[in-house]
């Protein structure tokens, strides 16, 4: 597992509460704006990245000791029309998203499944949009720090493009407004927090023992 890479762009502290707040997916919405809350505005642009092994890395073939005469290559005999093409190589799998509030930070947990090597990244953003597009996500909070996992498949259900999975914390005592998850697309899995404060301390583990990507979030 590489040690993720941390990249600091401002000196300022990270802190933050909560308050669980859903708002429709879509054009920004003029009541709660992305990367502002009660007039707070986000003095965070810390950026977070790595590589995570999940589970069983592919297997190498093995070298014999004698390496054995090879034989004549055959002409080459083209594709026949309308032949199947190789499959596409299994990636690994986002099984969940979870968030696990604790007295020192709430912690969002990307459970991971399958077998393989991915990256992640975690950076904040003033203005998130879909990755391929120009769509704005439309999220509360005063600071949104945008999540990408690649080289990933989502293997959750309830990922849907147009109606984004939108997880809120229980009661109002949490550092995480809410949380937006977007299936996969080109092994790409994008998922958006959004902050009460405007400058929030967070901390991101890939943990092979527990197969996760956790981002944790604290005042």
């Amino acid at each position: 597992m590489d040690v993720p890479t941390r990249t600091w762009v401002s000196a300022v502290a990270l802190v933050l509460p909560a308050l669980a707040v859903s708002t429709a997916c879509g054009a920004p919405d003029p009541d709660h704006p992305a990367g502002e809350a009660h007039g707070l505005r986000c003095q965070q642009f810390e950026s977070f990245s790595g590589r995570l092994l999940v589970g069983d890395s592919p297997s190498l073939p093995t070298v014999p000791d004698v390496v054995p005469t090879l034989p004549t290559v055959p002409d080459v005999v083209p594709v026949e029309p309308g032949a199947q093409p190789s499959p596409a190589p299994v990636l690994p799998t986002l099984d969940s998203i979870e968030i696990e509030p604790t007295a020192a930070a709430d912690t969002i947990v990307f459970g991971l499944g399958g077998d393989g090597s991915m990256g992640w990244s975690a950076r904040f953003v003033q203005m998130p949009l879909l990755h391929g597009t120009d769509e704005p996500v439309s999220i509360s909070g005063a600071c949104v720090l945008q999540i990408d996992l690649t080289g990933v498949d989502s293997n959750i259900d309830s990922l849907r493009r147009e109606v984004p999975m939108r997880i809120s914390p229980e009661g109002e005592a949490s550092s995480v407004v809410e949380v937006l998850g977007y299936p996969s697309g080109s092994a790409l899995v994008q998922s958006f927090v959004g902050t009460r404060s405007g400058t929030p301390t967070v901390t991101v583990e890939a943990s092979v023992d527990r197969t996760a990507i956790t981002v944790a979030i604290s005042s």
